[in-house]
């Protein structure tokens, strides 16, 4: 049986917030024991208590159990978090059990065997000591060239090899469509996903946390878009869009002032983006952006606050995370409200939101992030190939080939992927 379930704000709400250690612990037991009965290898479900037991870990944890109830032995499949990361969060020693775990699974398909395999060595690239690497001031990265050589070799090697089986497998399915798409059975949320009066709550204190940094900051994206269009937030919305540049931005600074926000703030994670560019045959450069692109802020209300970094090249800025980029012109800022509290925002509101979403004054119920705007990228990592790579087959499963051809294209126009005697292969 196929299960799809909608996100609930309450949900994400409850799973985000903070929790004291006198409920922290006990509540990471629960979830690895869950975990392990779910089907987990054992020493994923022992680092799966060591993550819970963190104070922004029990929500990756959740999402691990619903991807072992997809996986293991229970008769479901729950599509609803198809996109998941296993990788994220994950020891190398259970990373190991699990890649070895999946190769033996006769529940799951052959793409799922080999994309998550591949999540699972890409997490483990992402993960290499870039402490001792050369560092570009210029553009903020340090850069590690790996070689036959080098243990991280083989890590790679498996990586591309994954990616190009699951890429194998959509390409055999894109010439033979499936007949019948794969039916879910969708579970729908019944209440708005946005409580406002804690939006606004949250933006009130961003400003606050803001101020005490000395940061000029300026709301983005949807967040913006709800400003101009309707004056307040959109209704439809799950948190908070903000940026600051990158020449304003220290993590370390940020660190400190959310330690000092008297529990108002904690950060869930920090998005690092890892590059992956071939160099020769025996030689791929890895190379990390020294400050996080993107760091999620979780407001005491369980409300996130996604604080993108923006970096400048030539007259173009961009933002993004491990997975896409947007690239805007530049623009200065000015004066937006959303319920009482004055923000900044792009003060050329029409170019920047017709760069973002086209015909962005009449409302959409469906807007796909990864390939809708005109204005999308994809970042050259890891992560980005096996989600994109899983967002195509997802589609293919819906039966919607032309969606897939989409995606497929975009991937081959921006160099990711080419296609050789008709089978898709990772650049």
């Amino acid at each position: 049986m196929n299960i799809e379930v909608e996100k609930s704000y309450r949900l994400l709400r409850f799973l985000n917030k903070p929790r004291h250690p006198l409920l922290r612990y006990p509540l990471a037991l629960l979830s690895g024991i869950g975990v392990w009965m779910l089907g987990a290898p054992l020493a994923v479900a022992v680092d799966s208590i060591k993550l819970a037991s963190r104070s922004n870990g029990l929500k990756i944890v959740v999402r691990r159990g619903i991807w072992f109830a997809h996986t293991g032995w229970l008769p479901v499949s729950t599509r609803s978090d198809f996109f998941f990361d296993i990788s994220e969060e994950m020891s190398t020693k259970a990373a190991d059990c699990l890649i070895a775990w999946l190769a033996d699974n006769r529940r799951i398909t052959d793409f799922e065997r080999h994309i998550w395999q591949a999540d699972l060595h890409g997490g483990k690239l992402e993960k290499a000591d870039f402490s001792e690497c050369d560092n570009d001031r210029e553009t903020s990265t340090s850069s590690l060239v790996i070689s036959p050589q080098d243990s991280l070799w083989q890590y790679d090697k498996s990586f591309c090899a994954s990616v190009n089986h699951a890429l194998s497998i959509i390409s055999a399915d894109m010439d033979n469509p499936t007949a019948a798409p794969v039916v879910a059975h969708k579970f729908q949320k019944s209440a708005q996903s946005f409580d406002k009066n804690d939006a606004y709550r949250t933006i009130k204190d961003c400003d606050s946390l803001m101020g005490s940094l000395e940061w000029p900051w300026y709301v983005i994206s949807g967040t913006l878009l709800g400003a101009v269009r309707e004056q307040d937030f959109l209704g439809h919305d799950y948190d908070i869009d903000i940026g600051v540049d990158v020449k304003d931005f220290d993590i370390k600074q940020l660190r400190d002032a959310v330690a000092g926000s008297n529990n108002t703030w904690f950060i869930k994670s920090e998005s690092y983006c890892t590059f992956r560019e071939v160099v020769s045959e025996r030689a791929v450069r890895y190379s990390r952006l020294t400050q996080p692109i993107l760091v999620k802020l979780v407001h005491h209300t369980g409300l996130v606050a996604d604080l993108f970094v923006h970096v400048q090249e030539g007259s173009v800025v961009w933002h993004g995370s491990a997975i896409h980029r947007w690239d805007n012109s530049e623009f200065s800022l000015t004066d937006y409200t959303l319920g009482s509290q004055v923000v900044k925002g792009a003060a050329d509101a029409d170019r920047y939101l017709t760069e973002n979403y086209g015909d962005w004054r009449t409302p959409v119920t469906r807007f796909d992030c990864s390939i809708d705007p005109p204005n999308i990228r994809y970042s050259r990592t890891a992560r980005s190939i096996t989600y994109l790579s899983k967002v195509i087959y997802r589609y293919l499963l819906d039966g919607d080939v032309e969606k897939a051809r989409q995606y497929l294209s975009a991937l081959e126009s921006d160099g990711m992927i080419l296609k050789q005697d008709g089978v898709y292969r990772y650049c």
